[in-house]
């Protein structure tokens, strides 16, 4: 059947394959490209080794480095002699903080600091070793810079000074100086800042003093204007009294606001209809709940006698007297407690109003007088406040004089470095294990560019995919076997997985209409070499051993392989029948093998294509039809010559072979396209010479060891075909 050819898509790298492709991309076993990984050994070897030699010259060829490490505390604050604020802040209280201590551990003038505490033969020893490219000593400042690490410890305030150099002295004593200057920066900065600041308060304090002096005179004069003491006095007896009035103003509204509320309810009831004896502060006055529990207990009384008497009886007539009497009474009580409610109203009003005026006299009173009194409190206060500040200014100046003359440490060493006794740079075991496990890495990072950068068709994907033909069978490679054994490795049983191998191919012929039916078979290939000849020979041996009688014709006028495959002694073929007229029986070298007949070349043609143009080759075809079950036809390859193409019309398919890991995917492409435009069926495409560790992994079943062991168990005591 024919399988149509999918467009050509980039050959160069697997990423470009799956997106052309989509979903078929899926196909694509993972294990494969492992295992063409491990085809290319070598160069994974390669670059293991180079990465390995690289990773060794680096450590032993390096200058050792020894490292010496201090550890410093920093202290959220400074102990605390006296309750006073420091002029220069130094707590530490949150991550910010702790950064700003560690930047300034890491600042160059830290840098420049440590450089000066260090003697002209401890500055030798530091720039001697670190030289520029030219040979010159470095800057003391970039060398300290470079080779210097500030390592906060997580989860603490404890900061490590770290610093690697090759002379072990001097990276102690290098990390030792940071830890002291660090707490001595500190120190200089408080005096500085703590002095500095002591004049600027005096200088301010004396301004503030002559500010305060003039504000108290100014108050002298106007007490002695204005009499303020009596208005002082006077002050406090408006106050009070305003304050009560106030209080009283708010009684007599709460008490209106609640007379109000009762009065509304009462007219409101009274224009419903409603009774009034339900309302709770008419309920509970005395008559009218007397009235309430004298009706209710009547109507008890009624409801009892009814269930004895008629309504004419005399003790039922009284006691319906009774309870009228009775609700005459209580409507008069009803209407005697609403007027009540409305006096109580009316009052209430009353003594608000005269509440609220009085209250209104006496803040006017106030009003008149807190405009006498504004301009002695103004004065009064800015008195006090100027004097407060003039205190806290000379009580900051004594606090800022004595932290100036007392020592604070801001900080504190918790270890300090010790000269080193082993260099911690280069580490050997690490640098090996670092280049050992890059050199794995890169290996198959390498191999495995260099596979998926090929573009040799070497997969089932490549193969129905990109080419477009369905994949028929898989062919293993033969190892140490000549070429003729090779050619009838399925008449001989030399190697059990190639024959199940080409039994797998004829199961596949056979379950196809088209190929199952089909009498005149092509084989052809890409380029020479390929083992078209090889299959060729070896379908027409399965088929002859199926008991079909089989002739396989050599169509290679070019460079023939079938008379060498079988190992023929026949000057006689083709051409013989074709120019010379030569019969068919004496072209036909009979019983190669059981069923099997072959027809060599006989010789080389000097025009192959007018051969097999020829009518004599279309004779040739028809009456081997007649005679024979299975017509095999070997061809020249597609890629080198147009042979096979001018043969595809007296077929009746093609099988289209392909060597693993030679034929690029787009020469593939391009032939198969080639044999599809010939509109005969190409049963499929044979993938041939697949390499023995990659046929499990690619194809599964024939590189199996348990597939291996089941083929020799039942081949055990069966008798090998014979060759003829």
């Amino acid at each position: 059947m024919k399988s149509p050819l999918r467009p050509p898509v980039s050959t160069g790298h697997l990423a470009d394959t799956v997106h052309a492709y989509g979903e078929d991309a899926e196909h694509v076993d993972l294990r494969t490209y492992w295992l063409m990984v491990v085809e290319r050994k070598w160069y994974a070897i390669s670059v293991f080794l180079a990465t390995v030699l690289i990773a060794v010259a680096y450590t032993f060829l390096t200058t050792p480095l020894y490292e010496g490490v201090a550890t410093v505390e920093v202290l959220k604050h400074g102990p605390q002699v006296l309750r006073v604020a420091d002029v220069v802040e130094t707590t530490v209280t949150s991550d910010a903080d702790l950064n700003t201590q560690i930047k300034i551990l890491e600042s160059v003038a830290m840098i420049q600091n440590v450089i000066s505490r260090l003697s002209s033969d401890e500055l030798r020893q530091l720039t001697e070793p670190c030289r520029t490219r030219f040979g010159s000593p470095r800057d003391p400042v970039s060398i300290i810079f470079e080779n210097r690490k500030v390592l906060p410890q997580r989860m603490s305030l404890i900061v490590a000074i770290r610093f690697r150099h090759p002379n072990a002295k001097i990276a102690a004593r290098v990390a030792n100086l940071f830890a002291t200057e660090y707490i001595a920066y500190y120190a200089r900065v408080r005096v500085e800042e703590s002095l500095k600041a002591v004049d600027e308060l005096k200088d301010r304090a004396d301004q503030q003093r002559k500010r305060v002096d003039e504000i108290a005179n100014a108050l002298q004069a106007f007490r002695q204007r204005g009499n303020l003491i009596s208005l002082v006095q006077t002050k406090d007896i408006v106050t009070e009294k305003l304050k009560a009035l106030n209080l009283m103003a708010t009684q007599t509204s709460a008490e209106l606001h609640e007379a109000e509320i009762r009065w509304n309810q009462v007219q409101e009831w009274s224009k419903a209809g409603r009774d009034l004896s339900e309302l709770p502060f008419i309920a509970s006055q005395a008559k009218v709940n007397q009235l309430i529990l004298q009706t209710t207990t009547q109507k008890l009384t009624i409801a009892q006698l009814r269930e004895r008497y008629k309504d004419k009886h005399p003790r039922l007539i009284e006691a319906l007297d009774t309870l009228a009497q009775a609700e005459r009474e209580m409507k008069a009580a009803l209407a005697q407690a609403a007027s009540s409610v409305r006096s109580e109203y009316e009052n209430a009003l009353q003594k608000n109003e005269a509440a609220r005026r009085a209250l209104a006299e006496q803040e006017a009173k106030s009003l008149e007088l807190d405009k006498s009194a504004v301009e002695y409190d103004n004065l009064d206060r800015d008195f006090r406040v100027n004097d407060q500040l003039l205190e806290s200014m000379m009580a900051r100046m004594r606090e800022a004089s004595v932290t100036s003359s007392i020592e604070s440490e801001n900080a504190r060493i918790i270890d300090r470095a010790v000269e080193p006794a082993v260099p911690v740079s280069p580490n050997i075991f690490i640098n090996l294990l670092i280049g050992v496990l890059a050199g794995i890495f890169l290996g198959l990072g390498f191999a495995y560019f260099i596979a998926t950068i090929d573009d040799k068709v070497k997969t089932a994907f490549d193969v129905e995919t990109l080419i477009g033909l369905p994949l028929v069978g898989v062919i293993p490679r033969i190892e140490r076997m000549d070429q003729p054994d090779k050619a009838q490795v399925v008449g001989n049983g030399a190697d059990l997985v190639t024959l199940e191998a080409f039994r797998s191919l004829y199961s596949t012929l056979r379950i196809n209409d088209e190929s199952r039916n089909a009498k005149f078979i092509l084989v052809t290939s890409t380029l020479p070499g390929e083992g078209k000849s090889f299959v060729a020979t070896n379908l027409a041996l399965t088929f002859a051993s199926q008991g079909q009688r089989t002739v396989i014709v050599d169509c290679d006028l070019r460079k023939p392989n079938v008379q060498r495959s079988f190992r023929l002694r026949t000057s006689r073929g083709i051409l013989s029948y074709c120019a010379a007229g030569a019969p068919l029986d004496d072209i036909v070298t009979r019983n190669v093998h059981p069923n099997l007949d072959a027809i060599a070349t006989g010789g080389r043609a000097k025009d192959p294509i007018q051969v097999l143009n020829s009518r004599e080759f279309e004779a040739l075809v028809a009456e081997l039809g007649k005679s024979y079950d299975r017509v095999i036809f070997d061809t020249p390859p597609l890629g080198a010559v147009s042979d096979a193409l001018n043969m595809l019309p007296l077929m009746d398919g093609a099988i289209y072979t392909i060597q693993f890991n030679r034929v690029t995917r787009l020469a593939a492409q391009r032939c198969a396209r080639r044999l599809l435009s010939a509109n005969v069926p190409v049963f499929g495409a044979v993938l041939n010479d697949v390499y023995g560790r990659l046929v499990s992994g690619l194809y599964g079943e024939y590189g199996d060891k348990a597939y291996r062991e089941y083929l020799d168990g039942g081949m055990e005591g069966a008798t090998a075909p014979s060759r003829g």
